[in-house]
């Protein structure tokens, strides 16, 4: 079922979970024993029906855009998730200002250009050794690499290095980037 719920994706012209990156987040949750998680980004269920798939008890999914939540809750339906996965159908940013949950794991892959906004908040709702992994980081080598920065993305390439430059200094984290999909990176929250 997950290969039909790619191809939707795919279909739809939605950035779907490249495979590569996908294998790569679903061995770090593993590898953390990761339970409770929050998805920021949550498409048509995608990610997220593959990571109920490795014995997480709860994942809360947020998506801003109606009709994708609705896909996302009737394709997590149908695969019997819907008792482990939550779907928000909420701005991202005013779920996390309301959040008062602690997570041990936070996948993030939500619009690019506000990673850097929902940082602190994300850090509050993730508990000490909890991890945020996030997608794209490096976007199509115009972050780090030497690929030019198109036009239209100019603002969103400038917020992924700031996020960049965040999460490698922060104090309260521990943070490793990976040149694995579009780029990965991976905090671990060390202090409160």
């Amino acid at each position: 079922m997950l290969k039909d719920i790619k191809k939707i994706g795919k279909d739809l012209h939605l950035p779907i979970t490249l495979d590569e990156t996908l294998e790569f987040l679903i061995d770090i949750i593993k590898k953390n024993n990761a339970k409770n998680i929050l998805e920021i980004g949550c498409a048509v269920g995608y990610s997220a029906i593959a990571m109920a798939q490795c014995g997480v008890k709860h994942i809360d999914t947020v998506e801003i855009d109606t009709e994708r939540a609705k896909t996302a809750k009737e394709n997590i339906r149908i695969e019997n998730y819907d008792n482990i996965i939550n779907v928000i159908n909420a701005d991202a940013k005013n779920f996390l200002d309301e959040c008062t949950n602690k997570y041990d794991f936070v996948y993030l892959d939500g619009p690019k250009g506000q990673y850097v906004n929902y940082l602190e908040k994300l850090i509050e709702c993730t508990k000490i050794g909890g991890i945020i992994f996030a997608d794209n980081v490096l976007f199509k080598g115009m972050v780090r690499g030497s690929t030019p920065v198109a036009h239209g993305i100019k603002a969103m390439i400038k917020n992924l290095r700031l996020y960049l430059s965040k999460i490698e200094n922060h104090p309260k984290l521990k943070t490793e980037i990976f040149e694995i999909g579009d780029g990965v990176s991976i905090s671990k929250k060390i202090k409160e």
